[in-house]
């Protein structure tokens, strides 16, 4: 499930619920180098390996499911992941690169036509 399904009233609940394991992932600048970076699988790999319980909760939130029974096969998982990590609204809260440029310019050029004097 995507986040952007989750609606209403639950969509609170799995708010309020994520904040938690997402907050701990925000922590780790070593995860959010690699989840900004071009190779996704490399974050994919990291979380595996340093985030086990919070990307069983994070999965299990979101998929409506009780994070202290929630145990996704080892097919389903690094899929589970991929997706998570493609989605635009997940990667909207670890800052995508896009919005790390938000010092750079984006109105057009303007020209001074004040005449000069002599």
């Amino acid at each position: 499930m995507k986040l952007s399904e989750i609606k209403g009233e639950r969509a609170l609940e799995v708010i309020a619920d994520l904040i938690d394991p997402i907050s701990r992932l925000l922590k780790d600048d070593m995860f959010k180098k690699k989840v900004q970076g071009d190779n996704r699988l490399d974050a994919v790999k990291y979380l595996l390996k340093n985030h086990q319980r919070d990307v069983i909760e994070i999965l299990a939130l979101i998929n409506d499911a009780d994070p202290k029974t929630y145990a996704p096969s080892l097919i389903e998982l690094p899929m589970m992941l991929m997706d998570l990590l493609s989605d635009p609204d997940v990667m909207s809260l670890f800052g995508s690169q896009s919005q790390t440029t938000h010092l750079a310019s984006t109105g057009s050029v303007t020209e001074n036509t004040e005449a000069q004097e002599k």
